[in-house]
């Protein structure tokens, strides 16, 4: 069985050895995860210190990406930028990050860029069924105007400007996979045009670089049968019991234990079981709704807020903008539609909205959509629509999963009608 990747270039398998960390987000010592809490947590400078990380961050680059509205509670991301030095952000527009970000440099939107693979790599699944591949590029339709550029330009010319030439050079063609004579050269310059004729020819041969697709923009060809309907013809046995989670967790928790820091080995047990999260073994009774966020149908998550359109569309929608509940949790709770409540975790971390019944919700379920609720004035449109269901989520190891990092993505919470203006009960 071949396996492959999937966003990031972490392979699923063979896995690494776990090892004393060298990055801030400690994944050499957590070799089944590809992201970490510790880029942001409220814990990090006790894992750092304790695994003896021997630098801190100063600066950062940050293309495209908001932590404080993406990661947890704002709260919690927020002190963590604070300690960084200096920080430059790439971006389409200016957001809630922007604000902590000493230089921000204007970028392009998809009609407005280059790109060689705009398709690859499938973050999901391949399509399925018989037909054609296709192999599209993506082309400018307008031109950038005034001082914004695509970023991997701006980020190309900066390397080579530094003296980073060789060293961006060598992870192109990792990035990109090139090789042999498609490869790019150490010590040469190159403009993005340059590198995605490369990537081409790399993949389809030295007729099918930049200039065909260009004039063709895309590339089909028919799927095999075995391509198509891959599972029949691969002959292999898929691992149920995975030994291996007995002697990882054991080698992790031999670099972590001397250094104070407890694995709970339930974790890495050869067979799956469920294990109970913080937000499950919560006992107390005025807790009892489980918060959770779920994927808008008219928004990208928090991205598309500031789009009039989109937002006309979710201010007609009951439950783009609202906190879904189960009727009859509505009734006992003496709550009806387009009330004003607040949503609270034992912690105290607190949300507020308006409200809509459904029966489309657990009645233990409180379901809150798209990653709303953006602050910045930046986006007058997306500015104060919506709940932001991440300031109810905490961000450290007691909330992350020991084997994979991720962060428990639900919370124990009470549901109660409040004042629009302030927290109190009404």
């Amino acid at each position: 069985m071949r396996t492959g990747a999937w966003a990031t270039a972490h392979k699923p398998y063979p896995l690494s050895e776990p090892r004393m960390p060298e990055t801030m987000g400690l994944l050499e010592l957590f070799p089944l995860t590809m992201m970490s809490p510790f880029m942001m947590s409220a814990d990090q400078e006790q894992w750092w210190q304790r695994l003896g990380l021997p630098y801190r961050p100063k600066i950062m680059i940050n293309w495209g990406a908001n932590p404080l509205m993406s990661v947890g509670n704002k709260e919690t991301v927020a002190k963590s930028l604070s300690q960084y030095e200096f920080i430059i952000s790439f971006d389409i527009f200016l957001n809630e990050f922007s604000d902590f970000a000493d230089i921000v440099l204007p970028d392009t939107s998809f009609l407005e860029v280059l790109e060689s693979r705009p398709n690859f790599p499938f973050i999901t699944n391949h399509p399925a069924g018989p037909g054609n591949w296709g192999w599209p590029i993506r082309q400018p339709v307008v031109t950038p105007i005034h001082e914004r550029r695509p970023a991997r330009e701006a980020i190309l010319e900066l390397a080579y400007r530094i003296g980073l030439g060789p060293e961006i050079n060598m992870a192109a063609n990792a990035h990109y996979g090139l090789a042999g004579p498609n490869m790019l050269d150490p010590e040469k310059t190159y403009r993005y045009e340059e590198i995605a004729d490369h990537d081409l020819k790399d993949k389809f041969g030295p007729d099918h670089g930049l200039q065909w697709f260009k004039e063709h923009g895309v590339m089909s060809w028919p799927k095999q049968p075995r391509e198509a309907y891959w599972r029949p013809f691969v002959d292999v046995r898929v691992p149920i019991y995975w030994e291996f989670m007995l002697d990882m967790g054991e080698k992790i928790r031999a670099i972590c234990e001397p250094r104070g820091i407890l694995i709970d080995l339930d974790y890495y047990q050869p067979l799956p079981e469920w294990l109970p999260c913080p937000s499950h073994q919560l006992k107390d009774p005025s807790y009892g709704l489980y918060a959770f966020y779920y994927r808008d149908a008219i928004h990208v998550n928090g991205f598309t807020m500031e789009n009039p359109w989109l937002d006309e569309v979710a201010r007609m929608d009951p439950y783009s903008y609202r906190i879904a509940i189960n009727s009859a949790t509505g009734r006992r709770l003496g709550i009806k539609d387009n009330d004003n409540v607040c949503v609270e975790t034992s912690a105290g971390r607190r949300v507020k909205g308006q409200v809509w019944l459904t029966e489309g919700i657990h009645p233990e379920g409180v379901g809150i959509a798209a990653c709303a609720g953006h602050w910045s004035k930046q986006q007058p449109v997306a500015m104060g629509k919506g709940i932001f269901f991440n300031d109810l989520l905490e961000v450290d190891f007691e909330h992350s999963s020991p084997a994979n990092l991720n962060l428990d993505l639900c919370a124990k919470v009470r549901v109660y009608k409040c004042d629009p203006q302030n927290d109190h009960q009404s």
